[in-house]
Parts: C-alpha cells; sequence; structure tokens
C-alpha cells in the first residue's frame, strides 16, 4: 500500500475518534477517552490544513475539512467546550 495524504488524514482521524471515546483503543480492546490527547490530534490536523492550504486536490481538502468537523463535534459532544465559562450555580 502507498501512503497517500488521505491516508495519513485517515490515521489521525482514526487516532482521534479512539481519544474521543468512539472507537475501541486497539492496544486495550476497550473505550478510553482522553481529551488532551484528542484535543492533540485535532490541533495537528489544524496544523496540517495551514500549512497544506492551496496545494490539495478538491477531494483532499473535502476529506481533511470534513474530518476535522466530525472531530470537533464528537469531541464538543464528549468534552464539551474548554474554553466555555462553567455553568453558573443554581440558587
Amino acid at each position: 500500500m502507498t501512503p497517500t495524504f488521505m491516508t495519513i488524514v485517515q490515521m489521525y482521524q482514526l487516532e482521534g475518534m479512539v481519544a474521543i471515546g468512539k472507537m475501541l483503543n486497539p492496544g486495550t480492546n476497550t473505550i478510553t477517552k482522553n481529551a488532551e490527547h484528542a484535543r492533540f490530534v485535532i490541533d495537528l490536523l489544524e496544523v496540517l490544513d495551514a500549512k497544506t492550504a492551496g496545494n490539495l486536490s478538491d477531494e483532499e481538502q473535502r476529506f481533511l475539512q470534513n474530518t476535522l468537523s466530525t472531530l470537533r463535534l464528537n469531541f464538543l459532544e464528549e468534552f464539551g467546550n474548554p474554553s466555555a465559562p462553567p455553568p453558573a450555580e443554581l440558587a
């Protein structure tokens, strides 16, 4: 198998989904969650997106954008928005 740009993105997509807890961790065969690692994977793909801007085919760009959107939405679903203020105390 010859590695391609999409292979790289897919590898990080799978790693991110494992860290978010949406897929089994292949090392332990269990669901594990690691918000810090999930955020790191998303940040890596964002760097990849910025550094490859204008150099990707339409299909590669769509795949990268869809992957980032999916990971971001799943991250928010599992961990919430880390930059949001904490909820107000109920009186």
